[in-house]
């Protein structure tokens, strides 16, 4: 045996291999290309869409951006090659998402120009997750996906919308368009199967906008509002939901830990606090899916916005899905 191979089972370890191919994936899951094939607790989704940017262009890039994070976490075992047993959090001294199954689902194909058809897409794609009984993370692209996301619940009982954000997102149209990225609270304000809506980290809005949110029942909180508070006490005051899907647009916080994204907007939520937000909630409602919006690679610093995004996508994951 090679003196290098004989001190490494010496000491314990497996030797590192010469070299590594990995295809790139959310969290390194396995992917599936097939989705009646899929077999997972959770399915992640890209869709690399900005045709609804009012801005600053590039959330398309979002999808890849995350997926190119490193070591935020591993579903497969970073040498041997075996599905992960979770990760060890040394502030809950366990070991979180231990035989959460995890695939990968690639990206919803785009067609220029087209936004109808791929809205229909997005909804048909979300749609094949349910159905395989997956709890499906889908990462943007700017938050126009979110409308099409979750009109693809229909059918699955009523459903109440957490919804972080920086800006209200609640513009009927602008210049009669009504499919950007100004709007989808709004949209999703009008299905039928949609109960309560709760917006917040809100430190933008027009007196209009704000007014009609307000008429049509979304519950607002502004950024003071939720520092007053505290993020458990804010998850606390909020209805406990049967079903809550979570949509979280990353400019909610502030540019200092997530500067690439395409409207930031300074004076946004810490990391810390939606994490802890996310764990109260998960705590009192059944979250059955999630959307993260809005990165923007081309404008960030590091991957640190990427790596935001990847983080607080775990913990809730790690709170929907607590060690038994």
């Amino acid at each position: 045996m090679p003196r290098s191979r004989r001190t490494a089972a010496k000491l314990g370890h497996e030797e590192w291999p010469v070299t590594r191919a990995r295809p790139r994936s959310f969290f390194r899951a396995p992917l599936v290309n097939d989705l009646t094939q899929l077999k997972a607790d959770v399915a992640f989704l890209g869709v690399p869409y900005d045709q609804g940017t009012l801005q600053r262009p590039g959330a398309r890039y979002g999808p890849n951006a995350i997926r190119d994070v490193e070591r935020v976490y591993d579903y497969l075992d970073a040498w041997q090659e075996k599905e992960a047993q979770g990760y060890f959090d040394i502030d809950a001294a366990a070991t979180l998402l231990q035989g959460v199954t995890m695939a990968d689902c690639g990206d919803v194909t785009i067609l220029p120009a087209d936004v109808e058809r791929n809205f229909d897409k997005i909804t048909r794609a979300v749609r094949q997750l349910l159905d395989r009984r997956a709890f499906p993370v889908i990462v943007g692209g700017d938050h126009s996906i979110t409308f099409p996301v979750v009109r693809a619940f229909d059918g699955h009982g009523p459903l109440d919308v957490v919804h972080l954000d920086a800006h209200q997102d609640f513009t009927h149209s602008l210049q009669g368009v009504q499919f950007h990225h100004g709007c989808p609270i709004r949209r999703v304000r009008e299905l039928p199967f949609v109960g309560h809506i709760t917006s917040l980290g809100i430190r933008w809005a027009r007196k209009d906008v704000y007014e009609d949110a307000l008429r049509l029942g979304v519950h607002t909180i502004t950024r003071e509002q939720f520092a007053e508070k505290g993020a458990i006490q804010v998850a606390e005051e909020l209805p406990t939901a049967e079903r809550l899907y979570i949509s979280l647009d990353i400019d909610v916080l502030d540019p200092a830990c997530a500067p690439g994204t395409g409207a930031p907007a300074p004076g946004g939520l810490t990391y810390l606090e939606v994490r802890d937000f996310f764990r109260a909630l998960a705590k009192r409602s059944h979250v059955v899916g999630m959307d993260v919006v809005e990165v923007a690679p081309v404008y960030d610093s590091a991957q640190v916005t990427a790596y935001t995004a990847a983080k607080l996508i775990i913990d809730l994951l790690s709170a929907v899905f607590p060690p038994k």
